[in-house]
């Protein structure tokens, strides 16, 4: 229906005109001025009314999915990227709670300049050794490796001999006499555009040789154990944890990097390694290389090509990151609120772990523990998970007018004992005006943790994530980051090798109903072509305008298949949203994931951005 003023008005007229038997065409004769004027501002502020009802309409729906939407699917993201360190002594080991950080120039109201601390911990443990890799020959050429992007050609382009083909040298030098490689990852990346989904997919099949010795290889940052571990402890989960699925899906993006070298008993330790063909290329070319250098070879399928493997940049002592910091605060349970309030300067990203003093452990409210179970918490993004949306203070504030009102009425009896208890009241007032006026705006926001204790006033150790969301994003690679916590790490060693991406800040409105809209109509199981698109929606928000699902052919990148059936995913990119090649990958990487994980189908997916 429509319900703009005219409208309404002119309604109203003929309603009127029939009521007191006025025909249609007299209706402006025989009304009196004034009446048409109280029936249009009545008209007016009926407009206004139906104009705040269809709103209430976008309010109750935006309301009811920030109650129904679960945290981890709508709270912020963090930013993650590679970076490298060296260790001290001859091993080092990285864990999650290791903290790396980076000053970043920040902004402050388009006037002032502060320096604002970024911080970043490894996703997983990750052993370090005191080596680099300073030499990588390929065919008929040898370079020195200075850096990702800093090369010396040691031999380029030589007709005085070649290596065999499809065949990688990676030169370790260390002041070690015995070089140790087990349970060491190798990072690789291919510098040139073409051909990647080709090199990182056989990269996995590459055979390693170590003073010609074959030595064992597993693709991943992970270790298959540990990877194991962690997919069955998420089996057995009370509830998701968003902390393990961030760390999941940055593995699974950076996993084709990296080669893992594994202890066997072939022997993954020397003190030299050289090749015959390498030793009699190098003499032969008169190159000069270090005398402590150990050499890696590497032989890949025929169909990865020695222009290819040019191109490529290896290093050790590199493992994924990502945007978050270790916080931590003790807290006395008062005796009838189970409510632990936890105020952050930055996003809150998780909760780590919730321990009384006897070291009992909280686990979050799931299906399977209800909140009457005591040990359980529940977890809130802001006012305690009320409907109502005034905060305390707003509510005090509505009191203390009220009280005013309503103590000015209550003056004008004459009655002793009313007028005493007014009197006290209105002091009451006074110092709860003054305590309001006190408190300041909060710039912080603040999580509460809902539970059920195991005592009445006890004392907890709350420890969560924080991540400062978008402010993380696009760091450069080269970017140099400071140890803040952690051992064994030389200082000054620390740099990006992959730009940062990825981070996020609260969803907006319409990035939520999305994402509701997929949990809601799909139910975690993707089965039809909507389902599909739901996804792609719920992952892009609005860096696309328009989703084709159909079915098609691709060519498998296995030496050993032809032309497979798969079903085509096209995306048409947003012309306003400016969105750089690595976060289409990353994209494009957390789709696949899902869908490999959820959907009914038997044929592959592959992603096409028009």
């Amino acid at each position: 229906m429509n319900n703009t003023k005219e409208q309404i008005k002119n309604r109203m007229l003929k309603k009127a005109a029939k009521l007191w038997g006025v025909p249609a065409n007299e209706i402006e004769m025989s009304f009196d001025p004034l009446v048409a004027l109280l029936i249009s501002a009545c008209a007016s502020e009926i407009e206004k009314i139906s104009g705040e009802i269809n709103e209430s309409q976008t309010r109750i729906t935006e309301k009811i999915i920030q109650l129904m939407t679960p945290e981890t699917i709508y709270g912020p993201k963090p930013a993650h990227g590679v970076m490298s360190s060296f260790p001290l002594d001859d091993r080092a080991l990285v864990q999650p709670e290791t903290l790396f950080y980076y000053k970043k120039k920040v902004t402050h109201k388009k006037t002032t300049q502060n320096f604002k601390n970024l911080y970043f911990t490894p996703v997983a443990s990750c052993n370090l050794i005191k080596a680099n890799i300073s030499y990588i020959a390929v065919d008929n050429t040898i370079k020195e490796v200075i850096g990702k992007n800093d090369y010396e050609d040691l031999l380029q382009g030589t007709s005085n001999g070649s290596l065999p083909n499809s065949t990688l040298y990676l030169g370790v030098t260390s002041d070690l006499d015995t070089l140790n490689l087990s349970d060491i990852s190798v990072y690789f990346e291919l510098l040139d555009i073409d051909d990647k989904a080709l090199f990182y997919h056989h990269l996995k099949f590459s055979e390693w040789y170590l003073d010609n010795n074959k030595i064992k290889i597993e693709s991943g940052f992970i270790n298959s154990t540990e990877s194991a571990k962690l997919d069955l402890d998420a089996i057995f989960e009370d509830a998701p944890s968003k902390t393990n699925n961030l760390v999941h899906q940055t593995c699974n993006f950076y996993n084709k990097h990296f080669v893992r070298i594994v202890e066997s008993k072939e022997g993954t330790s020397c003190k030299t390694s050289n090749f015959e063909e390498l030793d009699t290329f190098i003499s032969d070319n008169k190159v000069k290389v270090d005398d402590n250098v150990r050499w890696i070879k590497i032989v890949f399928p025929r169909v990865i090509s020695n222009a290819t493997l040019t191109n490529v940049y290896g290093t050790v002592n590199a493992f994924p990151v990502l945007n978050r910091e270790m916080n931590s605060f003790s807290y006395r349970l008062k005796e009838f609120i189970s409510i632990i309030p936890v105020k952050t300067d930055d996003l809150f990203l998780d909760i780590n772990s919730l321990t009384n003093t006897n070291g009992q452990l909280y686990k979050p409210q799931s299906k399977d523990n209800s909140y009457e179970d005591k040990g359980t918490y529940i977890q809130r993004s802001d006012n305690v998970g009320k409907l109502g949306y005034r905060k305390a203070k707003e509510y005090v504030v509505y009191l203390l007018e009220l009280l005013k009102d309503e103590s000015a009425s209550f003056s004008m009896f004459n009655n002793d004992f009313l007028q005493s208890n007014l009197k006290e009241l209105n002091q009451l007032i006074a110092r709860l005006e003054k305590k309001v006026l006190e408190i300041t705006n909060e710039v912080s926001e603040t999580t509460y943790l809902s539970l059920k204790p195991f005592k009445v006033k006890e004392s907890l150790l709350v420890e969560y994530w924080t991540t400062n969301g978008t402010l993380a994003n696009n760091l450069k690679t080269g970017s140099a980051l400071e140890i803040y916590k952690g051992i064994g790490i030389r200082q000054k060693s620390s740099t990006l090798l992959t730009p940062t991406f990825g981070g996020k800040d609260h969803l907006t409105m319409e990035e939520r109903l999305n994402a509701y809209r997929r949990s809601l109509l799909s139910r975690d199981r993707i089965v039809t072509k909507e389902d599909v698109k739901a996804l792609c929606y719920e992952i892009y928000n609005n860096k696309i305008t328009d989703i084709q699902i159909r079915k098609s052919y691709v060519k498998d990148i296995a030496i050993n298949k032809g032309l497979i059936n798969c079903i085509e995913i096209s995306l048409t990119p947003n012309p306003d949203s400016i969105t750089k090649e690595h976060e289409w990958e990353a994209l494009n990487s957390n789709l696949l994931l899902f869908l490999e994980n959820h959907s009914v189908s038997v044929f592959p997916y592959k992603v096409r951005i028009l």
